[in-house]
């Protein structure tokens, strides 16, 4: 399957390879200078750069963190990661509030919440400390230096469009989404419901949302089968969601059948994709994620603002079933150790 390359993307590309000429233009100029080399280093040194995730146990953001810290070893400046265990805005806030107490040169964020992380935000970018949202953002983006994500708009029309493909354009399909007020997974939706009013013999029948527990989403998927007899696809818009999804239809008798998209491409969803439990994967490229936003701190804090695009969307990738083991899907599978 060929992967789709947005021109977001490379024109990022395009950015990132301009300023690693600078550097590089730089690094020559001052080795003709004695010990300027050791004296961009050290200042470099200096900068102190914190990373929150949604939550520190998930290969995704495991996966960011690995982008972000060889980005930071590249340019020589510290990187701290910390975060809760859980994807959880009671746990989050207090880190974010105690963070601000270090006095760090920039803080890179995946809020928890469209709404209540933004005060904690705020609080940095009063102090003249940049702040950057990674994956997941705010709703009030005016206090940002920049918003670096995956294009979850256009994934969710991408599952969609797979479903339908699959299901030769007719039948019901229903989405099992996680929790309402997460910028993310609340795109994947819209765009999937949004790719589904293009198909006239298509309709979406339910949306469900199962607390981010695939327990649960097991059992709505399980319910939908039971309701709707021409039930084709079911769109889970993360991990759980899709892992739940997958496997009430095979406990319903329906695998191959009713065909399961998901997102994310962790150790748990690429095995029930290969098994064919899961059929299509929206895969992101959080690594990317995390190096950008180092960058664009990097690049806030040296005095070049200039160079930094305040949105960016990064293009998706599609697995599926049968290109599971492609060497050109397989590279953007998550790890689970940085």
């Amino acid at each position: 399957m060929k992967i789709p390359v947005l021109k977001s993307r490379k024109r990022r590309y395009q950015l990132g390879a301009a300023a690693s000429a600078v550097v590089m233009a730089s690094s020559a100029l001052m080795a003709g200078v004695p010990g300027a080399g050791v004296a961009a280093a050290s200042a470099a040194s200096k900068y102190n750069i914190v990373l929150i995730p949604g939550l520190t146990t998930d290969p995704f953001y495991i996966t960011m963190y690995a982008g972000a810290k060889q980005e930071a070893a590249k340019l020589g400046v510290n990187l701290t990661w910390r975060g809760a265990t859980t994807w959880s805005t009671s746990l989050q806030v207090p880190i974010v509030n105690s963070t601000l107490a270090t006095h760090p040169s920039a803080l890179l964020i995946a809020p928890t919440d469209t709404v209540a992380l933004y005060k904690p935000m705020a609080a940095f970018a009063k102090a003249g400390i940049p702040v950057i949202s990674v994956d997941t953002t705010i709703t009030n983006q005016s206090i940002l230096t920049a918003a670096i994500s995956s294009d979850n708009f256009q994934g969710g029309q991408a599952a969609a469009q797979a479903i339908a493909a699959q299901a030769h354009y007719k039948g019901a399909v229903a989405v099992i989404n996680t929790v309402k007020g997460v910028s993310t997974t609340d795109l994947r939706q819209q765009g999937f419901l949004a790719q589904m009013k293009k198909y006239p013999h298509m309709q979406v029948v339910a949306t469900e949302y199962d607390n981010d527990s695939a327990t649960t989403a097991e059992s709505q998927a399980r319910a939908l089968i039971l309701a709707h007899s021409n039930l084709v696809g079911i769109f889970g818009t993360n991990l759980f969601s899709a892992q739940g999804a997958g496997q009430g239809v095979v406990a319903a008798g329906m695998k191959g059948k009713v065909a399961v998209a998901g997102y994310d491409a962790e150790p748990a969803e690429i095995k029930l994709l290969k098994q064919g439990v899961i059929n299509i994967l929206v895969i992101q490229n959080p690594a990317q994620e995390g190096a950008l936003a180092v960058q664009d701190a990097y690049w806030a804090l040296t005095g070049h603002k200039a160079k930094i695009k305040k949105h960016v969307l990064l293009p998706n990738v599609i697995a599926t079933t049968a290109t599971a083991d492609k060497p050109n899907v397989t590279k953007y599978f998550y790890k689970t150790q940085p």
